[in-house]
């Protein structure tokens, strides 16, 4: 094996393909990328079993076919030392894999390609295109919110819905829930549902950005794959049924509260100095064009106070879990949200007018 590279041409997709790299896994060949030569491409390949990702180099120089695993992280570093607009020379020998440019000589151990665990092939019977900012937004707005390990296995991914009326994400930890629903003007979709784990979600938010340019999506019961230009994203599927949540999403709304979305972010940052270290709970309280934010620890206790419109006769207070809030509205770019709670208080809505697709909900704290 033998070929000639820019380095300009692959340093990012070198960056983006180790984000999969198990580090100090007892399985060396995780920690390994898969290079792959031909006449017309170059191939980068890398996975954690559950995702794989692959990345496609357009080849312009003479080559010797081949393929060989190496490890991501030290070839990466080496690319990174390189000086810009290099040519970098890298030929097999032996089981070494040797990176030449200029001044520089590196020489890497690697491991066969017939160890590498590659994903089986698998036959797609369903298949569609999608703007994949679309994609991007369901995914951008509402992973956060996805549980991690936990034993109820539908909570530690995404729930993505294709109907003739709509496209909907869901994710939740139990606690709190990030909701996208979108109608589906073109109708031109399957009808299908999925559970996207966290992981995958995240890495493919990555990937995806916000242009308008329509990606090519293929997925059975237990796999589904993105082709986005010249990457391809393949993902394992949790096999499990989610909940339906129309209860909720239904619940009969008394209050609408419309907060600036910088000062409220600066109450939190005041409060969670003193936010119990386990519980995180703050309260909040709303009373004639007043709300007031307070925490307290076991001894301490901290408050902040601002102006608001609140024309309700009622006093209101909810306590909820400050991170859970924090991390809405960090994704949200708006200057203006609304608070939106039904009259038991049972849940807090939240919603802004020029993204009316999205619902946050955080279920209160009992404390």
């Amino acid at each position: 094996m033998k070929f000639i590279i820019d380095k300009n041409k692959i340093i990012k997709p070198l960056q983006k393909i180790n984000s999969l790299l198990q580090k100090n896994h007892p399985n060396e060949i995780l920690g390994n990328i898969l290079i792959e030569i031909n006449k017309s491409y170059i191939l980068l390949t890398s996975t954690n079993t559950e995702i794989e990702l692959i990345y496609k180099i357009s080849n312009e120089y003479k080559c010797i076919p081949g393929k060989i695993t190496v490890s991501g992280k030290k070839i990466l570093d080496i690319f990174r030392i390189i000086s810009k607009k290099s040519l970098i020379y890298i030929k097999l020998i032996n089981k070494k894999l040797y990176i030449i440019s200029k001044n520089s000589k590196f020489s890497l151990l690697t491991i066969s390609e017939k160890k590498f665990p590659y994903f089986k092939k698998q036959t797609y019977k369903k298949k569609f295109y999608i703007n994949q900012k679309i994609l991007k937004n369901m995914l951008e707005y509402t992973y956060f919110s996805i549980s991690s390990q936990d034993v109820r296995s539908y909570l530690n991914g995404i729930y993505i819905e294709f109907s003739k009326k709509y496209i909907k994400a869901i994710a939740t930890n139990g606690h709190r829930m990030a909701i996208f629903k979108k109608k589906n003007k073109k109708k031109k979709f399957p009808i299908f549902s999925i559970i996207l784990p966290k992981k995958s979600s995240i890495e493919l938010n990555k990937i995806l950005t916000h242009k308008k340019k329509k990606i090519k999506v293929l997925f059975n019961k237990n796999n589904i794959k993105f082709c986005i230009k010249k990457i391809i994203f393949t993902s394992k599927l949790i096999n499990s049924n989610f909940p339906n949540l129309n209860h909720i999403l239904k619940q009969e709304k008394k209050y609408k509260i419309k907060l600036n979305k910088d000062i409220l972010k600066k109450a939190l940052s005041h409060v969670s100095i003193l936010v119990h270290e386990k519980i995180k709970g703050i309260y909040i309280k709303f009373k004639k064009n007043i709300c007031i934010i307070y925490s307290h620890n076991q001894e301490e206790k901290a408050k902040y106070k601002f102006s608001i419109k609140y024309n309700y006769n009622e006093k209101i207070k909810i306590s909820i879990n400050i991170n859970y809030l924090i991390e809405v509205l960090n994704v949200l770019k708006y200057n203006f949200i609304y608070f939106i709670l039904d009259e038991n208080i049972q849940y807090l809505q939240i919603q802004i007018l020029k993204k009316k697709e999205l619902k946050y909900i955080i279920l209160p704290l009992y404390i």
